[in-house]
């Protein structure tokens, strides 16, 4: 970022400071208990269209404005990347959620692409409470599901519905469904277990990974655009939104243990992506 455009930024925050009484979601945005990214300073969720009171404070830090907020009483701040200021009053039933990964089916912003929550796919609830991650995962692992592939909302809702209780049933009997992400030949991306839970996809590495698969076997074709799309979409916003080391490494399953994971062509294509790092 040239000094240009840090005066810039700097002269602007006050200037929006005294317009906005509010801060609202343009996407999925951690809100945090200081300027900045660490693995131990998120404390919540803004969500799409959710409001916050703005408390007129903002500050640079790590190539991001930060907007000061009232987060239910707590001192909070937001990169404004992913925010819009409003003027007339936090709307009524603005809410943010808690630090839990959930999210909502709206579009994530110009970095995310659209994510189905849990609620809208029809998820039950998870059979044990599901572990946070102790730190910002470093590995990001593709899988396939092996199983049906999916290419309208509906049917990939349907799936994601049938994966789940094939996790959740023996003899697997697992908490819940085992990925943080899967992804539709739709286009769209299903929340799993989400950013900040540890999963169940690729033995040794839950506690400091997070899984994408691919809904379908890929033995022998590639997802197509639009799921390979959502795919590189998703790792981008993970790391924009610091769930994601920004020097991550990419795994295919295989990689990890001796299984054909995440199918032949799909596993040929991921080691020209960036950050793969091959065995």
């Amino acid at each position: 970022m040239n000094l240009v455009l840090i005066l810039t930024l700097c002269i602007a925050g006050p200037t929006l400071a005294s317009a906005a009484s509010c801060v609202c979601g343009t996407g999925y945005v951690n809100i945090r208990s200081s300027p900045g990214v660490t693995s131990k300073n998120k404390i919540g969720l803004l969500t799409p269209d959710a409001c916050l009171p703005f408390t007129g404070k903002t500050q640079y830090a790590g190539s991001h404005v930060w907007f000061n907020v009232d987060y239910n009483g707590q001192d909070g701040w937001i990169a404004s990347n992913w925010l819009r200021t409003s003027s007339t009053g936090c709307s009524a039933g603005s809410s943010a959620g808690s630090s839990s990964g959930s999210s909502s089916g709206s579009s994530v912003g110009s970095e995310c692409p659209r994510i189905i929550s849990r609620s809208e796919w029809g998820a039950k609830p998870s059979n044990n409470p599901l572990v946070p991650l102790p730190a910002t995962p470093k590995y990001m692992f593709i899988h396939h599901t092996a199983g049906r592939f999916c290419s309208t909302t509906e049917a990939c809702k349907a799936e994601m519905r049938s994966i789940q209780d094939l996790h959740m049933t023996a003899p697997r009997q697992w908490s819940d469904i085992g990925y943080s992400f899967l992804v539709g030949e739709d286009g769209n991306v299903y929340e799993g277990r989400g950013w900040n839970k540890v999963g169940a996809h690729t033995y040794g590495y839950n506690s400091v990974g997070l899984a994408i698969s691919f809904m379908g076997n890929f033995m022998d074709r590639l997802p197509n655009d639009k799921a390979l799309n959502a795919a590189k979409q998703l790792i981008s916003c993970s790391v924009a939104k610091g769930e994601l080391e920004s020097n991550y490494i990419l795994k295919g399953h295989r990689d990890m243990k001796a299984t054909a994971c995440p199918g032949d062509t799909l596993y040929e294509l991921i080691t020209k992506w960036p950050h793969y790092v091959p065995n």
